[in-house]
Order: C-alpha cells, then sequence, then structure tokens
C-alpha cells in the first residue's frame, strides 16, 4: 500500500497572532454551484535567474491565481523560496487553507521545503476534512490530498477528494515509473474513500498513447482535454528561448519522434465517483479554459515565434531581454468548474 501521511486539516493564517496556525476538521459546507479548481506547473527557480526572472514570472503568477478565485488550487514546482511568497500574499491569508507551511514538523521532509528542491502546495478555500500527504515511488516528490464534505442540492453530503501530483518527467524512459506513480496515488485517494475524487497536476504524459496508464475507474474531463496542449514551444516563447537545445535531435535532421515533441497535453485532470455519488462528475463546455498563457510584455506577444533550431535558437535570442521572451511559466495553467451531483 502507499504510504499517506496525515496534517489533520492544513493551516490557516491568524491574523490576530500573525502566523499559520492548524485547524480542525471542518463541518460539511454548501456551495450552491460548482466546484472552482485550478493547477498550474509554476517553473522552480533553482538556476536561470537571469534568463527567468523568477521574481517577475512570480508575481504574474501570484496576479492570475488571485483572480481566479478558485476554491482549490494545486501547484506543482514550488520551492521553499515560492512557498514562502505565496504565504505572504494577503488574499492567501485572507481566504485559504494551506497544504505546507515552514516550521512544522510534518512538513520538514517535503520537497516543497527540501533545500535544492521543489513539490506541490494545494490551497484551498473550503475547510477540508483531512489533508494528507501520499509519497510518490521513484523521486521525493509527494502528491498533497485535501478532503472535504459538501452538501448538494437536497442536502445530500458527497465526500470530495483533490489532490495536487506531479509525476517523473522526461519521455520514453520514465514511462513506466509514471505509470506506477499514478497508480500509487489514485490507491491510495481510493483507500481514504470518497464519493468524487479529481487528481490533477503535471502528469508529464509526453505521447498520448500514454493514456494507458490511466487507472480503470478513472477518467479525463473531455472539456479539459478539448483545451489541448498546456507545453507548446510555439505559443510559449519562453520554452525556446530557455531550453535551446531541446529539439537537439532536430539540429541533427533526425526528426521530432526522437525529440520531445511539442505541443503536449503534459498537464491533465483525472476524476472518479465513489459508490456514494449518483452521477459521475462533469465539466460543462465553456466551464473550463487556459490560464498563465501570455507573456508578461507586450512586446512578446508582437514578437513572430522564435525558431526551433539553428544559431538564432542555441545563440543569438540568448541575448534578448525578458520583455521579449517571458512567460509566468514554461506550462499553462488549467482552470475549471467540476459539477457534483449527489
Amino acid at each position: 500500500m502507499p504510504k499517506a501521511h496525515a496534517t489533520s486539516a492544513g493551516w490557516r493564517f491568524a491574523q490576530d497572532q500573525s502566523q499559520w496556525l492548524r485547524v480542525g476538521a471542518a463541518s460539511p459546507v454548501s456551495l450552491g454551484r460548482r466546484l472552482r479548481l485550478a493547477t498550474l506547473n509554476c517553473l522552480h527557480d533553482l538556476r536561470d535567474a537571469d534568463l527567468l526572472q523568477h521574481e517577475l514570472r512570480y508575481d504574474a503568477i501570484l496576479r492570475e491565481l488571485a483572480a481566479l478565485d478558485a476554491d482549490v488550487i494545486c501547484l506543482n514546482e514550488v520551492t521553499r523560496t515560492l512557498l514562502e511568497r505565496v504565504l505572504r500574499e494577503e488574499w492567501v491569508r485572507r481566504s485559504y487553507i494551506t497544504s505546507a507551511v515552514p516550521g512544522e514538523a510534518c512538513c520538514s521532509q517535503l520537497s516543497t521545503l527540501l533545500e535544492g528542491s521543489f513539490g506541490n502546495l494545494l490551497l484551498s478555500k473550503i475547510v477540508p476534512v483531512a489533508l494528507e500527504y501520499i509519497e510518490q515511488p521513484g523521486d521525493l516528490r509527494c502528491s498533497h490530498v485535501a478532503t472535504m464534505d459538501l452538501l448538494c442540492d437536497g442536502g445530500r453530503q458527497l465526500r470530495v477528494a483533490v489532490c495536487s501530483t506531479h509525476l517523473t518527467a522526461f519521455p520514453w524512459l520514465m514511462e513506466g515509473r509514471r505509470r506506477a506513480q499514478l497508480a500509487c496515488v489514485t490507491s491510495a485517494v481510493a483507500a481514504a474513500g470518497f464519493d468524487v475524487a479529481c487528481v490533477m497536476g503535471d502528469y508529464n504524459f509526453h505521447r498520448e498513447a500514454e493514456n494507458a496508464s490511466i487507472p480503470d475507474g478513472w477518467a479525463e474531463l473531455p472539456a479539459v482535454v478539448s483545451l489541448g496542449a498546456t507545453w507548446d514551444c510555439a505559443r510559449n516563447a519562453l520554452l525556446p528561448h530557455y531550453l535551446p537545445l531541446r529539439n537537439i535531435y532536430n539540429g541533427f535532421g533526425l526528426g521530432q519522434r526522437f525529440g520531445w515533441p511539442s505541443p503536449m497535453r503534459l498537464d491533465r485532470v483525472l476524476v472518479a465517483r465513489g459508490a456514494g455519488a449518483a452521477t459521475s462528475p462533469t465539466c460543462e463546455p465553456g466551464s473550463a479554459r487556459i490560464f498563465a498563457d501570455q507573456p508578461l510584455h507586450v512586446r512578446a506577444r508582437e514578437r513572430p515565434p522564435l525558431p526551433m533550431t539553428g544559431s538564432e535558437l542555441s545563440e543569438a535570442h540568448r541575448s534578448l531581454p525578458w520583455e521579449e521572451y517571458l512567460h509566468p511559466s514554461d506550462h499553462f495553467g488549467i482552470f475549471f468548474e467540476l459539477k457534483l451531483d449527489g
């Protein structure tokens, strides 16, 4: 069985004490609307500070997240630096429970807080019944899972589990590990019990054929699938700028089949229905959208796409100012509204 560690129900900022304090399990909550969810891989700040302008990107990411007003936000590649930045935001302190805080013993071994590493983070406006970490096989990361009790129309109570996960990157060679990690996470979520569950984040599926790794009983939301790529060299000038050797195989004329294809749906949303739910959760057309997909400066919006090969890719454009290429992240985010039916 996968290992899961409980943290009670997360932490809320106490304004009168100016610190993050553990919260107890909450009573069932009636939303009276669809559940609003969001996921984004933030691109870690462990290298390439001049190229990636981490503070500027984080400013943009936090503005985008605040504007979403999501009930639950799932973030990937969160370093301690970004975590501390998130926890200083007034909108986070005012409205959200967090799945990790510095200085707490149960968080000390999370990759989110380890020096030179990164991990997941979950923010929830709804106070969870419980919050847990699930250890993934093959790396140091843990998925963060918030379980909450929601009241549907008619008063029926549903237990809803929302999970932030990030599977190991790299094409081809890591497909088996990703399959094992996804099986581990979904099994642990199922073992805890739910009526409706949602596991979202950077799945790093480099090929659509990896959909075969999706466990029985779990499925993608068609409205989210229809959004298309969340990692796209043609639409995100940051990618060819900071990964000039990404297409080294193309440079040798061997073709993309030996490299990393683009665009890709690296970020995914899987949902499942437990025995207590009358119908499966759905997301209606128009209730899902991509976010954090625009460059930070108008100059980048007016620039034609950077080349995928050649000297300009590997050399010349490295001297461009950030205004010409900077995006919030190398990934785009996914926001969607989940319709629950008791």
